[in-house]
């Protein structure tokens, strides 16, 4: 899967006709208004499309915008047209799309992220929480929720040593999700306890082989947006890992789940 905004693609209106094809009118509403030149009158000058692709297959899709269907507010950026299509969802992939607009909007040095809808419990399952009730164009109420935008600090964890058992060994499955193997080994620390009231999660690189055991550094937690807990990465040796390769050798887990690395 892929993250591509839509107005830096050579093959915009083959994308543009994916979007017109969801069975959902705004949609079709969002397509004109790019086609129509009047997306950056409506949602502002810098406001940008979003698009999650695999291969030439439309995933999601949303905006990232200035303003959004609610006038006479102060509140931004907004997330806005947010769409899956149905042989999609359930693997909360949108997920993704929010997650990259997140660090965007953290570049941006914005302090939340808002999003507005009609419907209560969906949003909530990514990090957003209630903040108020606005009326949109049309004098309808519509729900705002926010993200806040985090800077966390883990100088007191990163560089630890820490030490504690593998209880998912590499090539074993999820006891949940047998379809799920870990291709890394999975464990915790021994009496060092996380947000979920367990103890702390970590995935272990350093080896490609299963182990039951293990002491290491620290090098890196995994910030989940729409958890209470955070993954810990712990090295057995000084060999290094970029960001990019612990991200991939997570993501089999991870990529339900919005959160950003810390290093």
């Amino acid at each position: 899967m892929e993250i591509k905004q839509l107005s830096e693609l050579s093959d915009q209106n083959y994308w543009l006709s994916k979007i017109k094809s969801a069975d959902w009118a705004a949609a079709k509403y969002l397509a004109e208004l790019v086609e129509t030149k009047q997306f950056y009158t409506l949602c502002g000058s810098t406001s940008k499309v979003f698009l999650l692709i695999e291969n030439q297959d439309l995933i999601s899709f949303c905006t990232y915008a200035q303003k959004d269907d609610i006038p006479d507010t102060d509140l931004t950026p907004w997330i806005g047209f947010v769409y899956t299509f149905p042989q999609f969802r359930g693997k909360r992939r949108i997920g993704k799309l929010i997650e990259h607009i997140y660090r965007l909007a953290k570049k941006d040095r914005h302090q939340n992220l808002y999003i507005s809808t009609d419907q209560k419990g969906l949003y909530e399952n990514f990090g957003f929480t209630y903040n108020c009730t606005l009326k949109d164009r049309n004098g309808e109420d519509e729900l705002v929720y926010k993200l806040p935008i985090e800077n966390k600090d883990y100088s007191n964890i990163i560089g630890k040593t820490v030490k504690g058992k593998i209880d998912r060994p590499l090539g074993t499955a999820h006891p949940r999700h047998p379809d799920m193997i870990y291709p890394i080994n999975y464990g915790y620390v021994s009496d060092v306890f996380a947000g979920d009231g367990a103890e702390q999660d970590v995935y272990v690189f350093g080896t490609d082989q299963p182990i039951s055991e293990y002491e290491g550094k620290v090098i890196a937690v995994y910030h989940r947006l729409n958890d209470c807990e955070d993954k810990w990465i712990v090295s057995l040796d000084d060999t290094p890992h970029t960001a990019e390769e612990i991200l991939e050798k997570i993501s089999f887990q991870e990529q339900y789940f919005m959160g950003e690395l810390y290093r």
